[in-house]
């Protein structure tokens, strides 16, 4: 379970699938060579609405996931890039206009960097493995409290990899992690020196010059 202090202090909001999915598809870092496919998208929203609702205990967004042949999916979102069809979602032009609380934010982050290096049909082998999909018939509504109970279960690695699990990712990952946990570090370009300096970084002890 992914937790935070003082979680309480935050007033509820609850925003539309179709915000949400503009919000993981703004992320997509076309020019280091991500994509998406609808398939895709509708699991990464289901790992964002779980870890939401695990982690405080209310919905990321109010529509209901279905269980569907291929996992579970936001029908409202699937007709939206149905168009598509099995090909990548064009994400140009496309904003993010949620604000998110800067906890659920922190969260919504981490969630997508750990499950979007996963290609569409692993995240779909995932959900088919274990969780609430696995309890109910094709069509029927997957219930927030069974989603939550699941991903009570469920641990996000720890925020910093190790230097064999960054080895492990691809390159556009790699440039994708260096992004978004160091933006202002110039000419990092390699995963042992990412690694080195951001720890140096957590601890004071940096040798990057900002």
């Amino acid at each position: 379970m992914c937790t935070f202090a003082n979680e309480k202090q935050y007033d509820p909001m609850i925003f539309k699938a179709l915000d949400i999915a503009r919000k993981i598809l703004s992320r997509v870092d076309v020019e280091h060579g991500d994509t998406i496919s609808n398939l895709k998208l509708q699991k990464l929203l289901y790992y964002v609405q779980g870890f939401h609702l695990a982690s405080f205990g209310r919905a990321l967004f109010e529509e209901d996931m279905i269980a569907w042949t291929y996992g579970p999916v936001v029908p409202e979102v699937y007709d939206a890039y149905k168009k598509y069809r099995h090909r990548d979602i064009n994400t140009a032009g496309i904003i993010d206009d949620v604000e998110l609380q800067p906890q659920e934010a922190a969260l919504f982050d981490k969630v997508y960097l750990e499950y979007s290096r996963y290609s569409a049909g692993a995240l779909m082998q995932m959900t088919h493995t274990a969780g609430p999909w696995l309890n109910h018939n094709v069509g029927e509504v997957l219930p927030k409290d069974e989603i939550r109970s699941y991903f009570l279960t469920l641990q996000l690695p720890d925020a910093v990899p190790t230097v064999a699990g960054v080895r492990s990712f691809d390159e556009a990952y790699m440039q994708r992690l260096i992004s978004l946990s160091a933006p202002s570090w110039k000419g990092i370009t390699d995963a042992d020196t990412w690694v080195h300096e951001l720890r140096g970084e957590l601890n004071g002890t940096s040798g990057i010059t900002r």
